[in-house]
């Protein structure tokens, strides 16, 4: 999937004076765009239901904390000041991946969010470490930090995953970072865990855009916005999940039924002649 690049000269200086004096004023809003090539939308449309039931579905909601590229360089709880410069080298000239439903606020709006890596589900977390140790498509999309001891702390590197048994006890420890983007090439895996088809919403290549019998299908069907007003970041997020079934065909029209008809009477008209025809033989 091509995806717009987060370097910007904005971003760029944006860092520089941080670094210096603080946050600067952003600039008005850009005008919201579509991310290049972002291939999935809402399958949960009227005309999906009209075609297809659910076998299965799942639904959870994830809490978490909501930035803009504007809070990079502000300390916590209005900010990502602790990861900033980390964020800065990892993110530059890397593909954004879309802010919700693939829109792309542009400069100061895109989003982060920040959440507790022991709060992202497993499949989830299995997933990003496979891609950071494999160079996978998806690694860095999502980055993985320890937690800051303190305001003043500067954690300068994401965490480093090694083949082997990691231990989850860790993981308390931790705090994934990403564009709102990120979690769509793998919204069912944010769902799978402890539902009635955890094997088949686990499955990524029966995810798919468009429907079909036995496909998989999910969306963000709800995300929050934090009151940033009073400097607040806190959201929550929602995530759905169905796995699909074909519903039976819809009734036949009168006219399919009266040729239907016409055919079986035309048969049974054949077949008396036909056994006349055998009576006279004998």
């Amino acid at each position: 999937m091509r995806t717009t690049a987060y370097t910007t000269p904005l971003l760029l200086s944006l860092a520089a004076g941080a670094l210096a004096v603080g946050p600067a004023s952003p600039p008005g809003k850009a005008k919201v765009t579509r991310v290049d090539n972002f291939k999935w939308t809402n399958p949960f449309t009227s005309s999906l239901a009209e075609s297809f039931s659910a076998s299965c579905s799942s639904a959870k909601t994830f809490a978490a904390t909501e930035y803009t590229l504007h809070d990079l360089f502000n300390p916590q709880p209005k900010g990502l000041l602790n990861w900033a410069e980390s964020l800065k080298r990892i993110f530059t000239g890397r593909p954004f991946p879309g802010d919700w439903e693939g829109k792309d606020p542009h400069q100061y709006g895109r989003h982060l969010l920040k959440m507790k890596y022991s709060d992202v589900p497993i499949a989830v977390r299995e997933w990003i470490e496979n891609e950071e140790m494999n160079a996978g498509e998806g690694k860095g999309l999502f980055a993985v930090y320890p937690k800051q001891d303190s305001a003043s702390h500067r954690i300068n590197e994401p965490v480093a995953f090694k083949e082997g048994e990691i231990d989850r006890a860790g993981d308390e420890g931790k705090v994934a970072i990403f564009a709102p983007g990120a979690v769509y090439d793998i919204l069912p895996l944010w769902v799978a865990e402890d539902s009635d088809c955890q094997d088949t919403l686990l499955d990524l290549s029966k995810y798919t855009q468009g429907a079909a019998d036995g496909a998989v299908v999910s969306w963000t069907t709800d995300h929050t916005d934090p009151d940033m007003r009073s400097n607040k970041r806190d959201m929550v997020f929602t995530i759905k999940a169905e796995v699909l079934e074909a519903k039976p065909a819809a009734g036949k029209s009168v006219a399919e039924e009266a040729k239907e008809e016409t055919s079986e009477t035309a048969a049974e008209g054949k077949a008396v002649e036909e056994t006349a025809e055998a009576k006279d033989e004998l």
